[in-house]
């Protein structure tokens, strides 16, 4: 097959060389002090290939080469140093390899070559790998073998991998999948996956080996196994091999290399020779060839593809190529699959978390937030997957499921509060951080913190029981002392027998998904104060308006539309129009009302409306879109064109339907059009102000955001914009007044906002979203002042007996360059926060936070 790029899908590779720094000693080498251990710089490589090391000039003359030359391309060192490596590849090979960039960091690709070269009178093939060190030109190269299977099978292989990983459902069935065509592809003995924790101790999470050989899936292997200057040689080398462990080095001459005065630095090279570490270490496993390929992803290593043979054997560089090739996809499969179950697990959450939310905001009396909560305790506890939880708010501390006592969980409060980052603390090994907590451990041995006031008074504490995690580690990593004649030394260990370890004190960890969802909870903390809680009542109250307008325009597009229209609540027909009577047969569309909807729906077609209608109501998301079998009330089978919207009536999720004749005129169909579009904009529009809602403004966002570059992301400036006393002036004014007053702040956030190209939207109540992109976005705080001193100066009276005292507005505000470590409702909550505390400081103010 052709040498696959590796690398097509992903980040080019590290291709740095590995220099100096802690990876030099003059000591003897063992586990104390292997992680220093100059494994880049070891003089001499593997015998089953020839290295030269020539000068990067039209005849390269060679200046360093490893002393079996003789044996594979016979002509000795003696013979080979000082002359040109144009005599020995022809004239026409380097004049390519000058002409490449072969320089480490700017080729991620290794370098391949099929050369010819006469040896004792006679041509032989080589494959060779060239790459650049420290000035020099490294050329590789290994007799080319017989492979009558040249590409044939690779094209099966690949499809097979592919359609046998997509078919899998999880990681742990996909890494088995890997490990199971690796070992078919390479015909080894055992071939592993193997995955690193954060303290890089691995897990063998995916293992096909012979039925004879002892398993080691589910073994760990602590860190001092894969040292640092190995693991940072693996992010340069994605494979690396070993034909016979008990291979004789062959040493590289001269020692020093002529540019640096040092020895070569080999990170890059293919057959430089391993640390006597690492062979002694698979000897004592009974491994005699190993092929190791590393899972990369960002730039750092998080696991790697082990495989094991017991007996010598090489592996053409074709079918290297190949499994580093399904390697890379491999890893980024799985990384995409994770991100995948992360975001899912996440938006779950997230909606989760924010119910609960909504307990603390929604709610103006204390007594109803306690309630609720007592009433959620289900909920509460199984959004974390937690056994207990505490909750402190307004002077009372509620506790949930098994937790420790109020006292401990005061105490607990206290010590959390302080860890506290954004509001926020977690730990899964509670009694080994905070040693109070071991009278506890039992019942929480992981604790998830989240303040719902500024002061911190107010918080959730979720907990988790210990559980006694059972490690079996590949040996007991401790026991490596050797007695010699001339001491005792620490080496690799000699058994590699199950040796279990009892872990105490410690929790499940609480997952990346889990803490992002605490976004939404950390949204409460500037709404806890009285005025905070009014707030809540006047969006509550102005929202509830907002449906009924919503419903108006809704049942004034039904009455008069050309077009069959149909309000669906709990499946049963609520509303329709005169078109909706006639197009199923009906003289009176009053006959229609309370009937189930599904059984005009063709039989074999009920259950996917059913679901569909059931989603829609769940989800008030875009228009749906369609063509259905229905059946009159004569049983005559109608096809018909139909769009389903979630909207709400009477105060009810519900699901307005408009439907026409699959074959009508081009009349009818402009019409139709015209009635979808209408409707499609009534669902992205707030009815009083016809500015973007809430959910067409934070989806457009949502898709910025996740479109922006991970590097050099454009800033997006976001106000918060807020009606002062909003509710004080519909008590005075009346509804309609208070209408009015929206309007006109509207007009006034519309007319400054075009000045600079900001997209504005009536988030519900009084409260509006402004954003600003790009160079505009430098500029917000001017514009936030604008704005401000605008609705000052419509001179919008609060009370019509009071001159002086006019309507204002508290904006808050924030710039952030849209980046991967945030979601855009971290974006949002900051502009929440900054409005808040603009409220907090005495409204009719701006207020910046900086992130």
């Amino acid at each position: 097959m052709s040498h696959i790029n590796p690398n097509s899908e992903n980040e080019p590779l590290n291709r740095s060389l590995l220099t100096g720094g802690d990876f030099v000693t003059n000591e003897p080498i063992d586990l104390t002090n292997c992680d220093k251990e100059p494994i880049h710089i070891p003089g001499m490589i593997q015998p089953n290939g020839v290295l030269l090391a020539a000068r990067r000039t039209p005849t390269g003359k060679i200046v360093q080469c490893s002393r079996n030359s003789g044996d594979l391309l016979g002509r000795t060192p003696d013979e080979l140093l000082g002359t040109p490596l144009v005599d020995l590849i022809g004239q026409e090979v380097m004049m390519d390899l000058v002409k490449r960039d072969l320089n480490a960091v700017a080729s991620s690709d290794l370098q391949y070559l099929k050369l010819l070269i006469e040896v004792d009178g006679l041509p032989v093939r080589f494959t060779a790998v060239a790459h650049e060190s420290e000035g020099l030109l490294i050329l590789e190269l290994e007799l080319e073998t017989d492979d009558n299977a040249e590409g044939s099978e690779d094209f099966h292989w690949i499809r097979n991998f592919f359609v046998k990983l997509k078919q899998t459902s999880n990681r742990y069935a996909a890494s088995q999948v890997a490990a199971e065509q690796v070992k078919e592809i390479l015909g080894y003995d055992r071939v592993m996956i193997y995955e690193f924790d954060k303290e890089w101790n691995g897990k063998v999470v995916a293992e096909a080996k012979k039925p004879e050989l002892e398993p080691f899936l589910g073994h760990h292997y602590p860190a001092s196994d894969i040292p640092k200057q190995a693991r940072a040689l693996y992010l340069r080398n994605w494979l690396r091999t070993i034909v016979d462990v008990d291979y004789t080095p062959v040493e590289i001459v001269p020692t020093v290399q002529p540019l640096t005065g040092r020895p070569l630095n080999l990170s890059l090279s293919v057959l430089r020779s391993v640390s006597p570490m690492h062979i002694e270490y698979l000897k004592n496993m009974g491994v005699y060839a190993t092929v190791t390929i590393s899972l990369i992803h960002d730039g750092r290593l998080w696991g790697m593809i082990t495989c094991h043979h017991y007996s010598p054997k090489y592996v053409t560089h074709r079918i290297r190529n190949l499994c580093n090739f399904l390697g890379a996809f491999f890893s980024n499969e799985l990384y995409q699959r994770q991100q995948l179950d992360e975001y899912q697990a996440e938006l779950r959450l997230r909606t989760e978390a924010s119910r609960i939310a909504k307990i603390f905001t929604a709610n103006s009396s204390p007594f109803h937030v306690v309630e609720d909560l007592y009433a959620s305790e289900n909920r509460l506890l199984q959004m974390m997957s937690a056994s207990g939880a505490a909750v402190s708010y307004n002077d009372k501390l509620l506790l949930f499921g098994d937790t420790p006592a109020p006292g401990q969980v005061r105490e607990l409060a206290g010590w959390m509060g302080g860890k506290a980052k954004n509001y926020a603390h977690q730990t899964s090994r509670l009694s080994l951080e905070f040693s109070p907590a071991a009278a506890y451990k039992a019942k929480a041995s992981g604790a998830l913190y989240v303040a719902l006031s500024p002061g911190q008074q107010n918080y959730i504490i979720w907990f988790r029981p210990e559980v006694l995690q059972v490690v079996d580690w590949a040996g007991d990593p401790a026991k490596a002392v050797i007695q010699e004649d001339d001491g005792i030394r620490l080496s690799p260990r000699k058994s590699f027998e199950k040796w279990r370890q009892v872990v105490q004190g410690t929790a499940l960890e609480w997952k990346t998904e889990e803490l992002n969802a605490l976004i939404e909870l950390r949204a409460v903390v500037d709404n806890q104060t009285k005025s905070d809680l009014q707030r809540a009542e006047e969006q509550a109250l102005q929202n509830s308006r907002m449906l009924r307008q919503n419903e108006q325009r809704y049942l004034q597009l039904m009455e008069y539309s050309p077009v069959a229209f149909f309000t669906i609540t709990d499946r049963h027909i609520v509303y329709c129009n005169e078109q909706a009577a006639k197009l199923l047969g009906e003289a009176d569309k009053e006959e229609l009302i309370g009937l189930d909807f599904l059984p005009f729906v063709l039989e074999e077609s009920r259950e996917p409306m059913r679901r569909l209608l059931l989603q829609l109501e769940k989800d008030a998301s875009a228009l749906v879109s369609g063509s259905q079998a229905f059946v009159n009330v004569n049983c005559e089978q109608l096809q018909l064109d139909i769009t389903l919207a979630a909207v709400s009536h009477s105060g009810r999720p519900s699901i307005m339907l408009i439907a026409r004749q699959a074959a009508g005129t081009e009349e009818q169909q402009t019409e139709y059009i015209s009635i979808t579009d209408q409707l499609s904009s009534y669902m992205t529009t707030d009815p009083l102000t016809d500015l973007p809602n809430r959910r067409a403004f934070e989806e457009r966002i949502e898709q910025d955001w996740l479109a922006a570059p991970e590097n050099g992301a454009s800033p997006i400036a976001l106000l918060e914009i807020d009606i002062d006393d909003f509710r004080a002036y519909n008590a005075v004014h009346g509804l309609q007044g208070g209408d009015l007053c929206i309007q006109s702040v509207a007009q006034v956030l519309d007319l400054f906002g075009r000045q600079y190209e900001a997209s504005v939207s009536r988030f519900g109540g009084g409260t509006f979203m402004l954003r600003l992109d790009g160079e505009h976005a430098e500029r917000a705080e001017d514009l936030a002042e604008q704005l401000r001193e605008g609705v000052l100066g419509l001179q919008m009276s609060r009370d019509e007996g009071r001159g002086g005292d006019y309507v204002t507005v508290s904006i808050g505000g924030t710039v952030m360059r849209p980046t991967p470590e945030h979601r855009f409702t971290h974006f949002i909550a900051q502009a929440d926060r900054a409005m808040m505390k603009a409220k907090r400081e005495g409204k009719n103010r701006v207020v910046f936070l900086k992130e």
